[in-house]
């Protein structure tokens, strides 16, 4: 199964967009010849060539298309790094790092398409075969100190997840007070958007603990109500 993600960059990528363009519509303008063309054809604007490959590719081979009016950076697979452990992807033509907030696991990534707001990110998922649960997992969210508590029906070990969590938020909570006394709502606005990136990277790595523990012992995964789990 393949799927997009959109993951905001933060990066001005106006420049190699507008090369990008460049390149496009001079091959959109020379399709007689596009056949032949390579990135050596449009070397002279200035774009990577593993991205100017990709786009001579695409408008080189849609004779229908007359003008070009917005194009993406399309990175391939072979131009893409990414660490499973860190959760980090590269693009070195891009002078690119980032940590993706996609949020299931994927096999590979094929392709990365960029614009100035987002990775557009298509990713493939192998396809798991289900499975009946004979025992389960009981998730508890948002308890006392912790995100989640989850109990194990099989075992009964008890596993406490998301400690931080509960601290992040009243850390951030009274440094947004103090800046609202002061009136850095701008600075207010970017904590803001900080301590969500760090909550959704938290619970990200919740949610992949407690998939992985059921999928490894086939458990199912059973929220909130509880009550007659052992039945």
């Amino acid at each position: 199964m393949i799927l997009t993600y959109k993951v905001k960059h933060h990066r001005d990528f106006s420049d190699e967009l507008s090369k990008a363009k460049q390149v496009a519509q001079y091959v959109v303008e020379h399709h007689p010849h596009s056949a032949k063309f390579s990135s050596k054809d449009v070397k002279h604007f200035g774009l990577k060539s593993v991205i100017s490959n990709q786009i001579v590719r695409k408008y080189g081979r849609n004779r229908n298309i007359k003008r070009v009016n917005k194009v993406k950076l399309t990175i391939p697979n072979q131009g893409i790094q990414y660490d499973p452990v860190t959760q980090i992807i590269k693009i070195t033509s891009l002078k690119l790092e980032l940590k993706h907030e996609i949020p299931i696991y994927f096999d590979t990534i094929n392709q990365i398409e960029v614009d100035n707001e987002y990775l557009y990110v298509s990713v493939t998922h192998k396809e798991n075969s289900e499975y009946e649960a004979t025992e389960w997992l009981g998730v508890d969210r948002n308890t006392t100190g912790h995100v989640a508590v989850v109990a194990s029906t099989d075992t009964g070990k008890i596993m406490k997840l998301g400690k931080s969590g509960q601290h992040i938020h009243e850390k951030y909570k009274h440094i947004r007070k103090n800046l609202q006394k002061i009136g850095k709502y701008r600075k207010v606005k970017q904590l803001k958007n900080r301590e969500s990136r760090i909550v959704r990277d938290i619970n990200h790595k919740i949610s992949k603990k407690i998939v992985d523990n059921a999928y490894e012992n086939g458990y199912g995964i059973k929220l909130e109500e509880l009550k007659g789990i052992r039945n």
